[in-house]
Order: C-alpha cells, then structure tokens, then sequence
C-alpha cells in the first residue's frame, strides 16, 4: 500500500528523509504500560497488539456507528479486529489510515489493502506471525529503534521497574499532585514515611519523591491545563486552606487557589532538578457522560476546548519566574489550533541567562497529531520562534506501535523543509539543513534527556 516515498514529494525532502530516517526514537512522554515493559509481555493475538490499547481506532468505529460491543465490549477478539478492518476504508485522508497501514506493514510485512473482505485472512496471517516469531515489548522496542521511552508515572507509584537498564524513566504526571485531595495526601504520606500535616510537610514530601525520581532518571514532568484554566496569585492563605482540605471542608474555588499554589510551587521544584515542565493544554475532557461511565476516562472521547486563557497563563508563567530557581524548560503544547501563534510567541517572552529554548512549542499533540496539525505548528514555531529549539516529536500513546508516528512525522517534517529549501526560503547550504533536521528529529530531544 505504501512507497518507500510516502508523503515525500521533493527530491531535497526525500535526501533529508535518508538522512534521518534511521536516527533512534526519543520518545519522552507517552501512556505505554509500565507493566506491560517490566514483564517484556508477548503478544500472542494482534488485536490485543494493534487495536485494543489505541483509542483513536476506538473512536473512529464509534464514529463510523460500530456497535460498542465491538469496540470494547463482550465480542471475541477476531469480531472486533474484523470491525476494525471494516472501518479502515472509511477513513481515507485520516491520519488513522495512514499509521494504520504503516504500522501492519513495519511490524507484520502486510502491504495489502485491509476491507471487512479479507479481515479475517490478515487475523490468521497476522496470529501465525506472532505465533513464530517472539514479539515482545523488547522486540518492538528494537524494531522502531527506540533508544529512549518515558511512560507517565504518579508520583505516588513505585519506580522500582524503572532506572535499570537506562531506556525507561518515568514521565511525572503531576495531576493528581495539583488537584490535592484527601485520599492523596495519605498515600503520599504512606510512599515517603513522613506524617503530612502541614503544607510545608507536604512540599517536603513532594520534594522527597522528585528525588527518588530523578534518582531513576525523571527529567520530564507533565500537566494538564485542561479546557478553562484559571490561575490565581498566592494571597497568603494557603496554610488555612491546606487545613481545611485536610477536615475536608474545602469548597471548588478554595481548592483551586490551592491547587495554583501548588503548581507554581512544582515549577520551581522541577526548575531546581532541571525537569522539563510539559504543559498540555486545552482538552475538553467533559464531552459524553455515557462514554466515560461505560469506557473510562481515557477512551478517545474528549474534545479540543476553548482557546486558552492567556492571562492565566503568562500569570502562572510569571509566577513560577519568581520562585527561587526561576522558570524550568516548559514545552506547551497546544490542543486548539487557533492557539499556536499565541503558544509560539511566548518562546520569546521569558528567558534565562544560558537557557535556549526556556520555553518552546510541543509538537502538535492529540487531534492535531497528523500532517495539517504538524504543517501548522512548525510554520508557527519557525515564523513567530527559533525552529531549531523545537524539542522533537513523541506519541503521547497507549500503543507500543504508535512508535510508527516518529516515521511520519520525519516525513511530513522532510518534505516541508525540502520545498522550503527548492523555493529558496532556507538560506544555507544542504548540509545546514540535514543538520536542522537531525536536531529536530533526534538530537534536541537527546539533549533534553540527558541533563
């Protein structure tokens, strides 16, 4: 189905690919299965492999109205594989068709066109693949030559599956860390040993955990600003609310007060450990009550939100430019496409002494994670930032073979920078250029890493 040009449409563009295209994968934050990783699991079935864990296809089958009995619901493992199959074709120009038929063909060598017609044909081919070969997490890993993984990780989860080998470290989501809560509070208290009972004891947790994962290798935190952020300024009052939190007798905008002070707090802290601060911006994650009660949170159900609140954001931004360590790295990613200009500029707007690349833009993250949404983000980044800051590519997945992204985004990145370089825009020699490319596609983020 696909040419070793896919995508490629300039002889510039397809020479900048070759010299890119075998660069090892840094992928610094993603949702991959930490047990699945310690236990090198097998996979024995490729639905459980390439459909199950990617709730993108999820939603694409409930779009085109397969049952959701078929999605995740009681039917065998070969009826929802065929139901995927039947919904492939449907999806011409979606991303999904694209790495759907990168993925069957990098990892299985199938190269043919997938219908409802021959879905079960591929199953078996597929199944007697996995029934021959050992594929493993180590084998996929080794397959899209990933160097370098970061799966998202509490704070209050054990590290012990991380650090021994050096590919893994954990990717800190420090959500549940800013919407602070009872339940919280006591297993952290439980992690670390210490008796919280005051809002420097619990800072002082906080800062015993970040050590333990720096200690195996954490050099990227992440947050959620989801769709309606708001940011308040700290008024002196978040011991009281910390009490309060505590008897549970916090009301929504208390909370919330706290939760600012405790995030801006968290930047500092990463800044001191010098943690990449990731900030996710803008999902509506509040679309179907129906969906989440019956799939969980996480089902592909969500929504890209209002453009963000830049008050809050550079109020926060500048908040955290005042603790003692100043600004970590922070790498915004936008979910809204109307925000990349804003998101881009403010590369520009904070600096420190040293520091390139302080704030830059993330790639195009979620529903803007295809070609349109990567064309955008880098004529922004280039245009209103410094390109060559731009920290690199990652999946943000639940699917070990969503890895077949990076190929993608080297392509659609290549193919970019080859026409630029035909209409004459890049004002430098072809070697200049690969080396652009090589840093953004692998060398950047290497530096990120490596700390």
């Amino acid at each position: 189905m696909l040419n070793s040009e896919f995508l490629l449409t300039t002889k510039m563009g397809k020479d900048l690919y070759e010299s890119v295209k075998d660069l090892p994968i840094i992928d610094y934050h993603n949702h991959l299965s930490v047990l699945d990783i310690s236990t090198n699991k097998r996979y024995l079935d490729v639905y459980e492999l390439w459909v199950q864990p990617d709730p993108y296809k999820h939603r694409a089958m409930r779009m085109c109205g397969v049952e959701e009995r078929y999605i995740t619901g009681e039917a065998s493992k070969e009826e929802k594989f065929v139901k995927w199959c039947e919904t492939l074709p449907k999806l011409l120009l979606n991303p999904l068709s694209h790495w759907s038929y990168m993925e069957l063909e990098k990892v299985f060598g199938v190269k043919e066109y997938v219908d409802g017609s021959n879905a079960k044909c591929i199953y078996a081919q597929c199944n007697e693949y996995l029934q021959n070969n050992a594929v493993t997490v180590d084998s996929l890993l080794k397959l899209f030559h990933v160097e370098y993984a970061c799966p998202c990780a509490s704070l209050i989860d054990d590290t012990a599956q991380f650090g021994a080998d050096g590919r893994f470290a954990p990717s800190l989501r420090g959500d549940d860390i800013v919407a602070l809560s009872q339940d919280f509070i006591e297993k952290l208290s439980a992690v670390t040993g210490k008796k919280i009972e005051s809002l420097d004891g619990l800072k002082g947790a906080i800062g015993t955990r970040l050590d333990e994962f720096a200690r195996v290798g954490c050099r990227f935190s992440d947050h959620a600003l989801d769709n309606g952020f708001a940011y308040y300024k700290d008024d002196g009052k978040n011991e009281e609310r910390f009490v309060a939190l505590c008897k549970g007798k916090l009301d929504s905008e208390e909370k919330a007060r706290l939760s600012a002070y405790v995030l801006t707090f968290l930047g500092g802290e990463y800044a001191k450990r010098n943690f990449v601060m990731q900030l996710h911006i803008g999902a509506e994650r509040y679309t179907s009550s129906k969906l989440r009660e019956k799939v969980g949170p996480a089902g592909g159900f969500a929504g890209i939100g209002n453009s963000v609140n830049v008050d809050a954001l550079t109020t926060f931004l500048d908040a955290v430019d005042h603790t003692q360590y100043g600004l970590p790295k922070i790498v915004l990613f936008t979910l809204n496409p109307s925000d990349n200009a804003l998101i881009s500029i403010l590369s520009g707007s904070y600096s420190k002494d040293g520091a390139a690349g302080l704030i830059t833009q993330g790639p195009a993250w979620w529903w803007c994670d295809h070609k349109q949404g990567m064309l955008e983000m880098l004529e922004n980044a280039a245009v209103f930032s410094a390109l060559s800051n731009f920290v690199g590519m990652t999946t943000d997945s639940r699917s070990f073979l969503s890895f077949i992204r990076h190929d993608y985004f080297r392509r659609v990145l290549c193919d970019w920078l080859g026409k630029k370089w035909e209409q004459g825009e890049l004002l430098c020699g072809e070697e200049e250029v690969k080396a652009l490319a090589k840093k953004l596609c692998y060398e950047n983020a290497k530096k990120a890493v490596s700390l």
